[in-house]
C-alpha cells in the first residue's frame, strides 16, 4: 500500500502542474482534459454544500509553501460514493489528484480523489474504486442511490437529447446563480445521492436528499390529473402499477431555467413518464424517464439509469443544507 503512495509522490514531483488526462463531465473553469498531482498536507476540509472544499499546503515551482484549494461535489454525493468527512484531517500527508483551473496555477482546482499514506483512495469527483456488495431488496420500497458511473452515463444521455436551437441558445448562457436551487426531474432523479421510496395503497412517496436539501415527491396512485393543474416546480404526479413496474406520469411543471437538465430550460408543456422496476438480481432498480417538451425538445427523449440498493445510507441533517456563502465561493471562481 505504501508503494502506491510512493509512486504517486514520484509522479507528483515530476508533474506537479502538468499532466494529460481523460475528461470527466465538464465544469467551465476547470480543464477536465488534464490532471495534476499535489503532494501536501491537509490544512482544512470544509464539508459544505453545494460544493465541499479541501485545502492543502504544498510547495510551488519555486519551492516555497503554497496553499491549494480543491473544489469537490456535494456532501450528499460524497457520502453515497463512500467519502468519509473524518477521513482527511488537518496535518495528514496526502496526494491530491485534480483537474487544473483554466486560469493557471494559484487558482481553485477540481479534486478527483485523494490518496492517504496508508494507500487508501478517497473519492471526490472520480468514481469510487472500492468494491461494494449490494443486498437484494424485497420491493421498490427502500433506499437507493445511483453510482458515480451511472450519473456519468445519465449526463451523457442528457447531453445527446434533441434540444431545439432556442434551448441550446439558453444553455450557452452559463448561469452563475442559483447553485442552491433544487432542479426538478430528470436532473433531480439521476444525481448520485440517496433517495427513499415509501409505498402505500393510495400514495407513493419519493424523498430525495439533494445537496443537503430535501425534496419530497408525492405520487397519487390510480388517480387522474385535475382539469386545471396549478404549475409547480415538481409538477403533479399520478401513478399506476403495470405488473411490478411503477409508472409515474407527471404534468403541471412550471417553467424552469434548467428543467431539462444541464442549463436547458423547460416550459409549462413539459411532460414526463417514469418507469421503476427491480432488476432480476433485485440489488438495483431500473429507472427510465421519457421527457416531452415541444418548446425545447424536437421530439421526446428517454434515458435509462440504475439505482443501487443502499439501505446503509441515511438522510443528511439540516446542518448540511445548501449554504449561500459556499455557493458564492463557487460562483466567484467561475470565469468572468
Amino acid at each position: 500500500m505504501r508503494g502506491l503512495f510512493g509512486a504517486l509522490l514520484a509522479v507528483a514531483a515530476i508533474a506537479l502542474f502538468e499532466a494529460p488526462a481523460s475528461a470527466h463531465h465538464s465544469q467551465a473553469m476547470f480543464d477536465t482534459t488534464r490532471e495534476v498531482l499535489f503532494d501536501g498536507t491537509v490544512v482544512r476540509f470544509d464539508w459544505v454544500n453545494p460544493h465541499m472544499y479541501l485545502i492543502i499546503e504544498t510547495k510551488g515551482p519555486d519551492g516555497k509553501p503554497v496553499r491549494v484549494e480543491g473544489e469537490g461535489l456535494a456532501t450528499t454525493q460524497a457520502r453515497a460514493d463512500g467519502l468519509n468527512r473524518d477521513a482527511l484531517k488537518p496535518g495528514m500527508r496526502v496526494i491530491m489528484r485534480a483537474n487544473p483551473n483554466r486560469g493557471g496555477p494559484g487558482k481553485q482546482v477540481r479534486v478527483l480523489d485523494v490518496t492517504t499514506q496508508n494507500g487508501e483512495i478517497h473519492p471526490f469527483y472520480a468514481a469510487s474504486t472500492r468494491d461494494r456488495t449490494l443486498k437484494p431488496a424485497n420491493s421498490l420500497a427502500g433506499r437507493w442511490a445511483p453510482s458515480r458511473q451511472a450519473l456519468g452515463a445519465a449526463f451523457g444521455a442528457i447531453a445527446g437529447w434533441p434540444v431545439t436551437p432556442e434551448g441550446r441558445a439558453a444553455q450557452k448562457k452559463m448561469l452563475a446563480d442559483g447553485l442552491c436551487y433544487v432542479e426538478p426531474i430528470p436532473f433531480l432523479a439521476v444525481l448520485d445521492e440517496m433517495r427513499s421510496i415509501e409505498i402505500g395503497k393510495d400514495e407513493v412517496v419519493i424523498h430525495f436528499d439533494n445537496s443537503g436539501d430535501h425534496v419530497v415527491r408525492r405520487i397519487r396512485m390510480n388517480a387522474q390529473h385535475p382539469a386545471k393543474v396549478q404549475p409547480s416546480r415538481h409538477g403533479d404526479a399520478v401513478g399506476r402499477w403495470e405488473g411490478e413496474t411503477l409508472v409515474i406520469d407527471t404534468i403541471g411543471f412550471e417553467p424552469d431555467p434548467s428543467g431539462l437538465g444541464m442549463n436547458v430550460p423547460s416550459s409549462v408543456r413539459k411532460h414526463t413518464v417514469e418507469r421503476l422496476t427491480l432488476t432480476e438480481a433485485r440489488t438495483r432498480l431500473r429507472y427510465e424517464i421519457t421527457v416531452e417538451d415541444p418548446a425545447y425538445l424536437t421530439k421526446p427523449a428517454t434515458l435509462v439509469q440504475q439505482w443501487d440498493h443502499r439501505p446503509d445510507l441515511d438522510f443528511s441533517s439540516s446542518s448540511e443544507a445548501c449554504d449561500e456563502a459556499a455557493a458564492a465561493r463557487y460562483r466567484d471562481s467561475l470565469p468572468k
